[in-house]
């Protein structure tokens, strides 16, 4: 009798205890790699190389690549991928204006390489001008 309640009193502490459970430690999660990409945009004459660096690619898969002058899609063009590897691309470019590389995978945007000055519009005027002072 003194055996089972020793053994009830001691399986009653044990499950208070904060590892009694199994396992002790818990399973590693394995996150999915990721793509790794840099690049740079070079002007020369009427074209713009780019240069881009693929350092991590898990699985084969399209690059995706639009080129756009100021606000206008100008190139869109899917590379197939199976490797990281380096690319060099031409894509034609007008002196001084504003130029976007975007680089997707999978619909999701990675990098965005830009060029040149973009025109933005004038700042707004202020509705109520500050009193003059007399």
């Amino acid at each position: 009798m003194r055996t089972r309640l020793a053994l009830l009193l001691l399986a009653l502490a044990l499950g208070g205890c904060r590892y009694t459970f199994w396992p002790l430690i818990p399973q590693e999660e394995v996150y999915p790699e990721r793509v790794s990409i840099s690049g740079e945009l070079q002007e020369s004459d009427g074209a713009v190389t780019a240069r881009l660096l693929v350092r991590r690619w898990p699985e084969a898969n399209y690059l995706e690549l639009r080129w756009y002058l100021e606000d206008k899609l100008v190139d869109e063009r899917s590379i197939w991928l199976e490797k990281a590897k380096a690319l060099t691309l031409q894509f034609p470019y007008h002196d001084q204006a504003a130029a976007r590389l975007l680089v997707m995978v999978e619909g999701r945007p990675l990098l965005q390489l830009d060029l040149g000055n973009p025109s933005l519009p004038p700042p707004p005027t202020s509705p109520n001008p500050e009193p003059k002072a007399e």
